[in-house]
This record gives C-alpha cells, structure tokens and sequence, in this order.
C-alpha cells in the first residue's frame, strides 16, 4: 500500500487571485463609504449638547452675528496654551468655527513658537516684549483685539473676608461677538453723557453711584464714552446717544432746548431718574418728554407681593412688555431699588407722525405708586419704564430717521454695585442696542458660568484615600498581574 502520496492544494492559483481580489474590493468599499460619510458629516453635521449647563451653546445674538459674516475673518488665538482660560477660548473658538466657514483659525502659542510670534508683532505692531494672551479678529480692513485680561468675570465678595477672588464668569463670547460686529459695521459710535447737574458718572468707579462698570459694558460693544456740558456747547454731530443719568439739580432751559431740537432732528436719549429727585425741583427734563408721550410720576413705586432682594423697598421686575428690547428678558427679572413710575401720557395722538410710546417693565398687580406726600396715589401693575419712537420727515441722515426714547424711573440698577444684579446688565446693553439701531445685537449675551465642585474630607478620610490610591489600587494591579503569571507558567 502507497503511503506516500502528494497532498493537493486547498486554493488552486486562481482561487487564491479571486479571493485575493474580492477581499481587496471589501476593504476598498468599505473605506469609500468611511470617506463618503466623513465627507458628508463635515458639511452636514449636527450638534447635540449633553452639558448640564449647555456650554456648547451658542447664543441667538452671536449666531446673527455669524450668519450675517459674508466676507474672511481672519481669527489669531495669540495666547499661551498653559494659561487657564485657555480651553475655554479653544472651545467656543471651535464652535463659532464649525457655525461660520468664513473664520479663517489660527492658534499662535508664543511660548511655543515664538518666530511665528515675532512676525504677528510686527505685523499687528506689538511690542516685541508683548506676551499678553489676546484674539485678534481681522476682516474689512478692520482689525478688533480682545484681551484674556477682560474674559473674566470675578466674584470679590470674599474678598475682604477670605481674601479671595473667584472667577465665576466667562465672558469670550459677548467680547467675541462684539468684535465680529465690529468688522461687520466699523462705524464710530459716540455716547456722550450729559455732566454739570449731579448725573452719574461714567469715570466714577464708586460702587453706589459710579457707571464705569456700565460704561466698561458699552465699550465692550464697540462704542466711545464722552462727556457733554451743554452750557457753552452744543451737542455734536457725532453723538449717536445723548445719556441723561438722573441729573440732581434743573437743567437750564436752554440746555433743554438743545435737547429737545437734537430730538427733532432724530437724535436718540436714554434718560434716567431716580427717587430722590422727587425730593428737588423738577430737572425740566420731565416737562420735555411729555411733548414726546412720555409721564414721569413724581412718585416712587413699590411691589410688596415681590418682596425685598436685599433691602429696604427694592423692587424684583417680572413683567415686560412686547418691544424689542425686552422680549429677550422675559424670563428674566430685573432689580431696582424704589423706582419712579414712566408710563406713556396718553395725550398725543398716534397717528400718522406722533410719538408712540411702548412700556417696557411693570410691576405686579399690587403694586403701588406712592405720591411724595406719603399718600398712595393709585394701585395695580405700573409701568417704570417706557420706549418711544417717532419717525423723522426728511432726515438729513438716513442713519437718523426716527428719534428713538428710552426712560427710566431708576437709575442705581446700573450703578456698579447693581449692574450685575440678574439681568440688569442685559438691560442696559438691550436699551442701547435699540437706540443705536444695532438690531442684530438686541439677543443680548450673559457672561457663562463657571461652576466649582469642591470635596470636604477629614484627615482620617484623607488617610484613606491615599492609601487606596497609593497602596490598594497599584497592589491589586501587581496581584492580579502575579496570577495571570502563575497560570501561564504553570
């Protein structure tokens, strides 16, 4: 019997080409559809947010502000990659580049690179020694920087106490937004704040009567605080807003003739009171805007059903009206301490041409409105705050068309100490957008929260801990290590 017989092949040549072929065409396929689908998502994608605090969010305001970018904005994140804040400003970098293809992104870490650093120096004339963390946005022939320095948002309660300062807030992207806006409408935009009647200061950094905080808020969107006396000098022709800040003594008649003759020409007014000056004569400034619709109480306005915030009379606003400038507040309140009650007149017809005046804010149904004399004057929700608008017959600028009003029975709500009380800040950016016609900002922008988690232990805890992750954990590792050697060895 032959044993020895030759085994035959299991795959004959050809076979083994076909096989060969067919698994090559597999792969290639498979790859092809990879490619496709990564090249579909990339243009077609969508975004969920699994954060508790949906930090992967963007704004209603800084989406307008995208979408209306139709030209290259060149983006340089010139900063420090070790820096603390820096994966913050990656992120939403990031987000705002997957939202708007005209970004053009470039990360420079000077410490990392610093040939790269030297040229963007010299390009954007920085001091050679200049290492400041910054973004640069470039676009239309305009370039806006916003430094780390302002991306914060700081708690200094504890200051004083614990001596500490937290950061609770980032505010990358209203700074960004508003830089985008920038590029978008680089048109100078001058405030001038009315001076030599007791209003607030825009300089004053006190925390119960000083505005720079307001003031600091404005220049963030891209605008030029000045100050204006008008008793030698008329009203420029750059003035965009006209700020009157709760004056304390009259304004003379012929400064509010100026006034009143800016407003007929379209000029825009945001006027403030206060309680106090319930107390004093009458600033002429109240008699003005009653011939554009506009009743300001000498009274002051109390809502006992809202209770107290921190003190005294202060009043928690819930209740807003229909305009433009509040519809993004709407569940959202604001914190005023005794305003005056503003509310239209009612004595002009608004037909054709008149003024029409809008309420913004209102107190709840039990509110009261508190005549100086101490009697109630009458009851039930009482508007604090009104906007007016009137169009312009022939306007000699047609960025000028319509005189724009907004007035308010309080003032301290965007005093420093106040501005970061719930939504006050938002307020005063919503007002000045609306009057400055900046109606892609009117979504209004808050600082992110920034949320600290912290652990209590005792010393025996502590004890624990570090022994289970010093001895417990790299013991249990190494055992099961000796085990697995034991069994292959024996």
């Amino acid at each position: 019997m032959d044993t020895n017989h030759h085994s035959q092949p299991s795959f004959s040549r050809g076979q083994r080409w076909r096989i060969g072929l067919s698994v090559f065409l597999s792969v290639l396929s498979v790859a092809s559809i990879v490619a496709m689908a990564n090249y579909l998502a990339a243009r077609h994608f969508r975004i969920w947010d699994v954060t508790a605090e949906g930090r992967s969010h963007l704004g209603p305001l800084t989406l307008r502000v995208l979408g209306a970018l139709t030209n290259r904005v060149d983006v340089i994140v010139f900063f420090d990659h070790s820096s603390r804040i820096f994966s913050s400003v990656n992120t939403l970098i990031d987000q705002m580049k997957n939202r708007c293809p005209q970004l053009e992104i470039e990360f420079v870490d000077y410490i990392r690179f610093p040939a790269r650093a030297e040229k963007l120096r010299a390009e954007f004339n920085l001091m050679p020694d200049d290492t400041g963390d910054r973004v640069i946005f470039r676009g239309n022939g305009e370039t806006r920087t916003v430094y780390a320095r302002d991306l914060s948002e700081y708690d200094y309660s504890e200051l004083m106490s614990k001596r500490e300062i937290k950061r609770v807030g980032f505010k990358g992207e209203q700074l960004f937004a508003s830089a985008l806006y920038g590029l978008i409408d680089p048109r100078s935009v001058n405030i001038y704040f009315l001076e030599g009647h007791g209003e607030r200061d825009p300089e004053n950094t006190e925390d119960q009567t000083g505005y720079s905080r307001f003031a600091e808020s404005l220049a963030e969107s891209g605008v030029t605080i000045k100050t204006l006396s008008l008793l030698t000098n008329a009203i420029p022709d750059d003035c965009r807003l006209l700020a009157v800040a709760n004056p304390s003594s009259p304004i003379a008649l012929g400064e509010i003739r100026k006034i009143e003759d800016y407003l007929n020409r379209g000029g825009r007014l945001l006027a403030l009171f206060s309680y106090d000056s319930v107390l004093r004569p009458p600033t002429g400034l109240e008699k003005l805007l009653e011939k554009w619709d506009v009743k300001v109480g000498a009274n002051s306005v109390v809502d006992r059903a809202q209770g107290n915030l921190d003190s005294g009379d202060a009043l928690v606003i819930e209740k807003f009206g229909n305009h433009s400038i509040v519809q993004p507040l709407h569940r959202s309140r604001l914190f005023m301490a005794t305003p005056r009650s503003v509310e239209p007149a009612g004595t002009t017809n608004h037909e054709g041409e008149a003024p029409k005046a809008s309420p913004l804010a209102f107190t709840g149904p039990e509110g009261i409105a508190i005549a100086k004399d101490g009697n109630t004057e009458r009851a039930g929700a009482i508007s604090v705050a009104v906007a007016v608008e009137k169009k312009v017959v022939n306007p000699a600028d047609s960025d000028l068309d319509s005189t724009r009003i907004v007035a308010v029975g309080e003032s301290l709500f965007l005093a420093n100490v106040a501005i970061d009380k719930l939504a006050n800040r938002d307020f005063g950016r919503l007002a000045v957008n609306w009057l400055l016609r900046r109606d892609v900002l009117l979504a209004g922008i808050g600082p992110r929260a920034i949320k600290e988690f912290s652990i209590t232990m005792t010393q025996t805890e502590m004890r624990t801990m570090r022994w289970l992750f010093m001895g417990v954990v790299p013991g249990g590792v190494f055992f099961v290590g000796c085990l697995v050697w034991y069994r292959r060895r024996f």
